[in-house]
């Protein structure tokens, strides 16, 4: 059987793997942070995680967004939501 992937499934796949990207950026930035001496790069360091905060928050607008249509497939909006929300940046 053939089956191609629905466009929300396709979507939401896409979404988890930048949520994903997200965690390990933060991660990464939080360590350099712990270790960074040069102020100029701190600064860059936090405008950095500024930015992906913003961007997992629009993520977390559009996934709530695509609960609401009937025609999503539910389980797959769920599953999003739950990676959206183990995913926190500490500051």
């Amino acid at each position: 059987m053939d089956k191609k992937p629905s466009m929300s499934c396709t979507i939401i796949g896409s979404l988890c793997k930048e949520i994903q990207y997200i965690k390990s950026r933060s991660t990464s930035i939080n360590k350099s942070l712990a270790n960074c001496q040069s102020n100029s790069l701190i600064k860059r360091l936090k405008k950095e995680l500024i930015t992906l905060t913003k961007r997992q928050e629009s993520i977390q607008n559009i996934t709530e967004a695509m609960s609401k249509k009937d025609s999503l497939d539910k389980l797959s909006i769920e599953f999003l939501t739950e990676v959206i929300n183990r995913n926190l940046i500490l500051h």
